[in-house]
């Protein structure tokens, strides 16, 4: 297996930076960017600014997962100026709809400094597992490794959503360089950020033997 690099900078939190108060407007919202620029799967939030509950309603968002999957995920809607999100991690977002009209209310749309890379498979079948992990960090972040036990492929995938993610037995909120590995199978690996500073990064290094 090739080794993985994945060198990123991670944005942080943007509560309007995919639409700024927008109101409803043919079933949705006319969003101002359609994806984030880190190129990293974020958390998705909405934020009411009138004072109205709209928590009854579904805001529905569309968009594509960290590994250019398609997703979707119903959330109940604000009541009142508060933020709501998403559980899923969107990179891409196409669409944000209402099951019913918010009237002239308007909303902030953006996201959470909260974010994963895309999915790293690994070689589960090996005899013997051997994967080294390491992980560059500068500026002011926090990252945890994480890895999963889902079938990934074929018959009895487990669909994207629905992966069950644990945190690295050690690799787990670092904020300096680390390095860590695998003794033990398992089918997956990825990293996700807890929290961000501007203009920190964190390379992430995947290498396994043959």
């Amino acid at each position: 297996m090739h080794p993985y690099k994945l060198s990123v900078s991670p944005v942080t939190t943007s509560a309007a930076g995919l639409a700024s108060a927008v109101a409803w407007a043919g079933g949705g919202y006319v969003l101002s960017a359609n994806s984030i620029s880190d190129g990293m799967a974020h958390i998705i939030g909405i934020t009411g600014i009138a004072a109205t509950d709209h928590s009854l309603k579904t805001f529905t968002v569309t968009g594509t997962g960290p590994n250019g999957e398609a997703i979707s995920e119903g959330i109940a809607g604000p009541n009142g100026a508060v933020l709501v999100t998403t559980t899923r991690y969107f990179t891409t977002i196409t669409s944000v709809t209402v099951s019913a009209t918010t009237g002239a209310d308007t909303f902030n749309i953006g996201w959470t400094a909260a974010a994963t890379s895309a999915i790293f498979p690994l070689n589960w079948r090996q005899r013997s597992m051997e994967v080294s992990l390491g992980l560059l960090i500068t500026g002011t972040i926090s990252v945890t490794v994480q890895h999963t036990f889902d079938k990934l492929d074929g018959e009895y995938a487990t669909i994207p959503g629905s992966i069950t993610w644990w945190p690295h037995s050690s690799l787990v909120t670092k904020t300096t360089s680390a390095d860590g590995n695998y003794a033990f199978p398992v089918t997956a690996t990825r990293i996700l950020i807890n929290s961000v500073t501007n203009g920190a990064t964190v390379k992430f290094f995947v290498a396994q033997g043959a």
